[in-house]
């Protein structure tokens, strides 16, 4: 009695990939005592907070964080703001059971000066919809021991997460000069990991740029590199912990002088540090399958594997010459600098991961009577690496570690240093064979068949052809691989 035998594959189908733009608009609140400001400086991040899958579409919500740097009658201030958004997109095909991973990126920020002050922000938004339900395949057929089954395998990275904890740091940083902090930002790299027992040791290096007021009232950028170490629980007893890394995150930095004339500043911040490893999934699909003893044809069903590779991450810095835009006037000296990356494209090719992107730069600087101006240019990257595997698309978040400018007159050197953070995927549209079902039965010849391989051709397909088991091709036609050439010659005997 025949009786089919199926297993269960848990790899994640992609359903629907779904991009589209989203328009932020919002007043943003003054700090209280001011009453209106002239904007020197907007730069923004965006994150998302969650992406709920309904039928025929997807929800995102989440929310843009606007760092101001302005200035009124009496001095120049920095404050920081938020406005939440709600997206929806399209998505054929999703229904509410499956689950999406959605992805925001701020293409452009503007901030004007109406009375009030007025947000608009662009933001791409992609939203990958997965069905995460088990794929249920043809394992094999009990009473049908000549089954022939040809299989496709894949593999695909899921990132096991050992711990996650936001840790506190504080530390005394050198900063001569400085009388008051307008403006704080941080980047960490971690350099070096190391696990034992239920602790995870992170070694690396905090980068603090700060927009300072000095004792002489004037503006200045301050750029710090603060060795750290982040210690946190990770419980990885028993796991698989090879290529084990560390992520971390600034959650909030704050910097403050210590007394006056001291020449240290406090600074304290809230990092947030991830710790995981990858873990290779092995993906064995049947694609094809006959018995030569019984009239069986395959069930199959079209689906889209989504792969991905290890996370690849790598810094890249260069120096640019700016020229102070027609119309304005000199510089004496910069004041401060800020550039915000926007990825334009991330591709791979033969392996070697490149991403290309502007920088939306702003400089700030004071003229020899005194006064401050700014003024924005767009500055293209373009940076590359290798060690991306065999994969053909990339998803590359960007970040600033630092952006600084020097010089006077009417040329401006412009030095930053970017972190990359890129994950290489594929999509895979392939067949697989969900069942098995009687069908006629197949008129076959008798005797001896000279036959000759085409373009392509395996012993697969041969005995397919034939309704002959590939044992049977092999002892008819010994030291034949798989895999034929073009024009290969076969023996058969029918």
């Amino acid at each position: 009695m025949m009786e089919l035998q199926f297993s269960e594959l848990g790899a994640a189908r992609l359903v629907v990939r779904a991009t589209s733009q989203a328009l932020v608009e919002g007043e943003l609140p003054l700090p209280e005592g001011r009453s209106s400001a002239e904007v020197l400086c907007a730069d923004g991040s965006v994150t998302v907070t969650s992406a709920a899958v309904s039928e025929g579409a997807v929800t995102v919500e989440g929310r843009v964080r606007v760092e101001l740097i302005c200035r009124d009658e009496e001095e120049t201030f920095a404050f920081a703001s938020s406005a939440a958004f709600r997206h929806s997109l399209s998505a054929p095909g999703a229904k509410e059971s499956m689950e999406a991973e959605a992805h925001a990126a701020l293409q452009t920020l503007s901030v004007e000066q109406t009375g009030t002050l007025t947000l608009s922000a662009v933001l791409d938004v992609e939203c990958l919809v997965l069905c995460k339900e088990p794929l249920r395949v043809l394992a094999g057929i009990h009473g049908a021991e000549d089954l022939e089954c040809r299989q496709q395998s894949f593999e695909t990275v899921q990132y096991a997460q050992f711990g996650q904890e936001t840790v506190r740091i504080r530390e005394d940083i050198s900063a001569p000069d400085v009388a008051a902090v307008l403006r704080a930002s941080g980047v960490c790299q971690i350099r070096e990991l190391r696990l034992g027992g239920d602790t995870a040791i992170s070694e690396g290096t905090l980068t603090v740029t700060a927009l300072t007021v000095g004792a002489d009232g004037k503006l200045a950028q301050l750029v710090q590199h603060v060795p750290i170490t982040l210690e946190t629980e990770a419980d990885a007893e028993g796991a698989d912990t090879a290529g084990c890394s560390a992520e971390a995150e600034v959650e909030s930095i704050g910097l403050m002088p210590i007394g006056e004339g001291s020449g240290l500043m406090s600074m304290e911040a809230r990092i947030a540090v991830r710790v995981e490893a990858p873990q290779m999934e092995h993906i064995a699909l049947p694609q094809d399958a006959y018995a030569p003893s019984l009239p069986l044809a395959c069930v199959k069903e079209e689906v889209q594997l989504l792969l991905r590779g290890e996370t690849i991450r790598f810094r890249f810095g260069a120096s640019e010459m700016m020229n102070i835009p027609d119309g304005m006037p000199e510089c004496q000296r910069v004041a401060y600098c800020m550039a915000r990356p926007v990825v334009t494209s991330a591709a791979i090719e033969g392996g070697r991961l490149s991403v290309e992107g502007l920088l939306f730069t702003r400089v700030l600087y004071q003229t020899e009577g005194g006064m401050l101006y700014a003024f924005t240019e767009d500055i293209p990257f373009r940076c590359e690496t290798s060690s991306a595997g065999a994969f053909s698309e990339a998803w590359a978040q960007v970040r600033t570690v630092s952006a600084t400018a020097s010089g006077a007159g009417r040329g401006i050197e412009f030095s930053y240093t970017l972190q990359i953070s890129a994950q290489p995927y594929e999509i895979i549209k392939t067949a697989v064979v969900t069942g098995m079902e009687e069908c006629a039965q197949t008129a076959m010849p008798r005797g001896v068949v000279i036959y000759f391989a085409g373009e392509g051709e395996t012993l697969f397909d041969v005995g397919r052809r034939f309704n002959l088991p590939r044992k049977r091709l092999t002892d008819m036609n010994p030291g034949i691989s798989e895999t034929l050439a073009d024009g290969q010659k076969l023996v058969l005997l029918l």
